[in-house]
């Protein structure tokens, strides 16, 4: 989310309660894909917010190669390509991914 508190906050003029599916602080796919800073953003306002309940999940992102990675972040823009760079020569490429679904 870009505004994180905007968001939650005009969620929250919908109904009482409110659910939050998102990448974990520290997530590593989250780092690569250069949303790390979002994900902070996005998880300190949660917290403000009071998070009732919370689960977390763990996954991973699979690629072929640096091609398809590319082809995945690309549009994430400069910073995210440099931090995939040391897949370059790499096959079979696994990124943990770790998520949460938040009830505030």
């Amino acid at each position: 989310m870009n505004d994180p508190i905007g968001a939650l906050a005009h969620a929250h003029t919908l109904a009482p309660d409110i659910v939050v599916f998102d990448h974990s602080p520290g997530s590593v796919w989250a780092f690569h894909a250069a949303e790390d800073e979002k994900v902070q953003r996005s998880a300190e306002a949660m917290n403000r917010f009071g998070i009732r309940r919370r689960e977390t999940f763990c996954t991973a992102q699979h690629f072929q190669d640096h091609n398809e990675l590319l082809g995945k972040i690309a549009s994430q823009g400069p910073a995210a390509i440099e931090r995939v760079q040391h897949f370059a020569k790499a096959t079979n490429i696994i990124i943990p991914m770790s998520y949460g679904l938040s009830l505030l």
